[in-house]
């Protein structure tokens, strides 16, 4: 999927003169994309970053990221928040380059959000919002004002291992080799971090809580149903829908 993207990627880069680099406020630093950045740095276009889905993550975060990261933008696509703040901030920056007809390219991983922040921009629903990761087959424009909005597909390095691009809803939960791999790193962000936002979305008791995350998965699984035969949890099962559950952001903190 990301080879063949990367030209169109690229013509994206070239006929922008502003790009909004969008991010997961989940995970900032998984989300952000050095081969991106690299490359719009060499063509000299002006970079601008768009944390989105600041919705999934708690008012401590939120503030904690903002004092981390004061130049870029905190949004949530779909609830329009602070969407407002980024179309000035656009609009303020073409003015300050000279120019006249602005065109900003939307670009970042799959499934961050990049569509959400165009409906959101454009005051209407105008491209496709799906949480299945490569929605956005082609690139489309996008009138909102005085911005002319260029949505580009998402692209996944090839470097990126297939745990990473799962908990960065870069890949579909069905199409990953090992789903138990990708649902214990879930399981162990939660843990390290968020562990009673994890407690109560899955109905855990706090002796269950404090187990290793294999075994956090089993009991997931055993709350769900997910058995085989002889009672056994049908691990698989119960990983892909843990992996769902985060990418769709029903499992949150």
């Amino acid at each position: 999927m990301g080879g063949g993207y990367w030209p169109i990627v690229e013509g994206v880069i070239r006929k922008s003169d502003i790009l909004v680099l969008v991010i997961d406020a989940r995970m900032p630093a998984l989300s952000m994309h050095k081969t991106l950045e690299e490359k719009i740095e060499r063509l000299g276009r002006h970079l601008i970053v768009a944390c989105n889905k600041i919705d999934l993550i708690s008012p401590e975060d939120l503030v904690q990221l903002k004092n981390e990261y004061p130049t870029w933008f905190f949004v949530a696509g779909i609830k329009n928040i602070g969407i407002s703040d980024l179309r000035r901030h656009l609009l303020i920056t073409a003015k300050r380059l000279k120019i006249e007809d602005p065109r900003i390219g939307i670009v970042g991983y799959p499934n961050a959000g990049k569509s959400a922040i165009i409906n959101a921009l454009a005051h209407r629903a105008r491209t496709i919002v799906s949480p299945i990761a490569g929605t956005t087959k082609g690139v489309q424009w996008v009138k909102a004002g005085g911005l002319s909005i260029l949505d580009s597909p998402g692209v996944i390095p090839m470097e990126d291992a297939e745990a990473t691009l799962g908990i960065i809803a870069a890949k579909n939960p069905e199409k990953i080799k090992n789903p138990e791999v990708v649902a214990i790193r879930i399981l162990t962000l939660f843990l390290n971090q968020h562990g009673e936002a994890l407690k109560e979305h899955y109905k855990l008791k706090d002796d269950q809580i404090k187990q290793d995350p294999y075994e956090i998965l089993l009991e997931i699984g055993k709350k769900r149903g997910y058995l085989g035969k002889g009672g056994i949890v049908d691990e698989t099962k119960t990983s892909i829908t843990i992996i769902r559950e985060w990418q769709k952001g029903t499992l949150k903190w």
